[in-house]
């Protein structure tokens, strides 16, 4: 089943200026929460409740793990800014309310503010705009929407082309090796063909010179520069495995005692070989031109590669 998001509301808990502790209550249960619900997106929605211990560090716990917050600005509450400004630098996806634009500080009101009264009228424009904010979010959930995450891109964002740069190259330099390595196949294949020929004319055999690249393919594996699908890792990892082999075979070809089993073996794998490195290379180059257009989605979470299942209980235990 899939584990529904989480929304969590930071607001005024007891009285204000505009509103008795009842109020907040209502427009919490009455307005917020069934927005919320009404969007249909898979939300569920929270406030922070009375509880035992260490009330901060639980509320700041969920402004760090909540999929979006919204912040209540009425009345200019000091709990209510505080928890704002923890979110803004703890993660995006923050929507700010208000019964009023004057509780809004300039610095915040080009960010997304909804207005809504009280009274509890107007509450289905308040649930459409929830809705189209949240949906926006989830469209884009890295965009920023806090006056930190603004600076904090301004500050990167010559590291982040740069890095996305070093990337793209590297992802060409893989396309270009897996191209050479598939008309490499051939040239081995040729070399085979020879060495046969001239064994049969009883003429000194034929070896091939040539190896298999696998250096763009290692730097890959082995740093993770960008997170592919644990099916597309292990079909990496095993082309590697597969090159090293083959790499091997050609060392062991030069002795005359292994030149006939080599050959056989080379003729037999290396046309399944290089369908299935013509299938990688479509894949990784797809991969690289997603990368160069903004279009490639990389896992959330790292993929772990585990050479043995019974490893798992190292991890698990940790």
């Amino acid at each position: 089943m899939q584990q529904k998001k989480k929304c969590f509301v930071i607001m005024p808990v007891s009285k204000t200026k505009s509103c008795t502790t009842r109020q907040w209550t209502t427009i919490f249960n009455e307005m917020i929460r069934q927005a919320v619900a009404g969007s249909r997106l898979g939300f569920t929605c929270e406030r922070s409740k009375p509880r035992t211990g260490n009330l901060i560090r639980d509320i700041l716990n969920e402004l760090n793990k909540a999929d979006v917050v919204i912040a209540d600005l009425t009345d200019t509450n000091p709990n209510v800014f505080y928890e704002l400004g923890v979110r803004h630098t703890l993660r995006n996806r923050t929507i700010l309310v208000a019964q009023d634009m004057k509780y809004v500080p300039s610095d915040l009101r080009s960010y997304w503010v909804i207005i809504y009264n009280k009274g509890l009228s107007g509450l289905q424009d308040f649930k459409n705009k929830i809705r189209e904010v949240l949906k926006e979010m989830m469209k884009n959930p890295e965009k920023p929407d806090s006056p930190v995450a603004d600076f904090l891109g301004e500050r990167n964002i010559s590291l982040l082309l740069q890095e996305r740069a070093g990337n793209l190259r590297k992802l060409t330099a893989l396309v270009g090796e897996l191209s050479y390595n598939i008309s490499l196949v051939d040239t081995v294949l040729s070399t085979v063909k020879k060495s046969e020929e001239a064994r049969k004319k009883k003429q000194p055999q034929f070896v091939s010179t040539v190896r298999f690249a696998n250096g763009c393919l290692s730097l890959l594996l082995s740093t993770r520069y960008i997170e592919f699908p644990r099916e597309s890792l292990e079909g990496l990892t095993n082309l590697n495995s597969v090159l090293l082999s083959l790499n091997a075979n050609l060392d062991l070809w030069r002795d005359s005692t292994y030149s006939n089993p080599v050959e056989k073996t080379l003729k037999q794998q290396l046309p399944t070989i290089k369908n299935s490195m013509g299938q990688i290379l479509k894949q990784q180059n797809q991969v690289r031109l997603d990368y160069m257009n903004d279009n490639y989605q990389e896992e959330t979470m790292p993929v772990l590669l585990l050479s043995s299942e019974e490893h798992k209980q190292y991890i698990e235990s940790t």
